[in-house]
């Protein structure tokens, strides 16, 4: 009887092949640059020969893969399979991807947004184990988001819910990627604290009362500021790098009490920065939850890390077939 499937990761700097067992066991994986500027059919044709690649060194043959599952930046439609055209993946424009896979292997394959995989994956594998209904958030380029409730992916209409980044918290804020101003992932992204950290020490050597070792750690370079240098001054008990956390946890607590009211979580999982940072940010957003967040659903939840760490591209793919 078939008891293995493959997983594939698919980004704009890698591609990921692993093959696990029915328990989620990862066998054995090949990664490889995407190489995203030679298009669409050469990724295609590296993914297959990844595939089968990854199922050799497990020890396997191609019978023994019941499913395919696969993890790709959206926008995507999880019904027919088809990309249409990621941002960081240049001429993927309404490609069938699904179709293209399942032409070339003859195994059934499932297709989720990354975010939502890695959502899926956090319930099946990680912090969201033993609960029903689970939001995750990862804090990095940007912001996204995935909600599984009783088990299931909660897709909306047309494959668009989960985009917990673009809520409009400040109407004339920052702009966001998404064209808009004043979007979570504007004020609360690594790039987004970086700008804010930037402005703050520029503003500080104008006022002529720089106090910060933020400049000290970027090499002294405003323009290198990251939110990491934030996050390690901060540690430092840095007064600015302290602010710009305790902002960045307003925002972002409020954007999370936000969608607490609304979907009622019994734990909300944050990746990326929250996890570098740990309780240096999660207990002030935990605070502004509490504070913003109707009195019921503000009990129920616990917002917590998310738990899968560098696993977590190899298990949301697998975490839609096993």
């Amino acid at each position: 009887m078939k008891r293995h499937v493959v997983g594939i990761d698919i980004g704009g700097t890698k591609l990921a092949t692993v093959v696990a067992d029915s328990t989620g066991h990862i066998l054995n994986k090949v990664r490889k640059p995407t190489l995203a500027e030679r298009g669409p059919e050469y990724a295609l044709q590296l993914l297959f020969d990844m595939v089968r690649e990854t199922v050799v060194l497990a020890g396997l043959e191609q019978k023994a893969i019941s499913a395919i599952g696969v993890s790709c930046g959206g926008p995507l439609d999880t019904k027919t399979g088809i990309v249409y055209s990621p941002p960081n993946l240049p001429g993927w424009d309404a490609l069938p991807l699904k179709t293209q896979l399942e032409s070339e292997f003859q195994i059934p394959v499932t297709i989720e947004n990354d975010a939502n995989a890695s959502a899926l994956a956090e319930y099946r594998f990680g912090g969201g184990r033993g609960y029903n209904a689970v939001l995750y958030m990862t804090m990095s380029t940007g912001i996204g988001g995935g909600i599984v409730l009783d088990g299931q992916v909660y897709h909306g209409a047309n494959d668009s819910a989960g985009e917990v980044g673009h809520q409009i918290l400040v109407p004339d804020g920052p702009r966001c990627g998404c064209g808009k101003r004043g979007c979570l992932e504007a004020l609360c992204s690594g790039p987004a604290i970086a700008r804010r950290a930037q402005a703050a020490v520029r503003k500080q050597l104008i006022d002529g009362n720089a106090s910060t070792v933020l400049l000290d750690l970027a090499g002294g370079r405003i323009e290198d500021i990251k939110s990491e240098h934030v996050l390690e001054a901060g540690r430092q008990d840095d007064v600015l790098a302290l602010q710009l956390v305790e902002e960045t946890a307003y925002y972002m607590g409020w954007g999370i009490a936000n969608l607490v009211n609304i979907l009622n979580p019994d734990i909300v999982l944050l990746g990326t920065i929250a996890i570098a940072a740990g309780d240096l940010l999660l207990d002030p957003i935990r605070k502004t939850v509490s504070e913003f967040a109707m009195t019921r659903p503000a009990e129920a939840v616990k917002i917590a890390p998310a738990q899968l760490g560098d696993a977590l591209g190899d298990l949301a793919a697998v975490a839609l077939v096993v």
